[in-house]
């Protein structure tokens, strides 16, 4: 399975369930950016989220990712 679609099975529906937003935005390398809405633009365990997401990876893929999150706040859109 591709990075992609496990994410979007996997890791963003249980973010999700806890009111926050991730989506995949770009991969290069070992490196994944992702966009942060919702409540994960303001989440204090945001970096927490995002090294459980890199273990599933590492867990269900065997590879090593490492995500970045660019929070994009709806209020801050024209």
């Amino acid at each position: 399975m591709e990075l992609k679609a496990f994410f979007d099975s996997e890791i963003a529906p249980c973010v999700r369930a806890d009111g926050g937003w991730l989506e995949l935005e770009c991969e290069e390398g070992g490196t994944a950016v992702l966009k942060a809405k919702g409540e994960c633009t303001r989440c204090i365990s945001l970096d927490r989220c995002l090294r459980w997401a890199e273990s599933r990876v590492k867990q269900e893929l065997g590879r090593e990712i490492r995500f970045t999150a660019v929070p994009d706040p709806f209020l801050w859109r024209r």
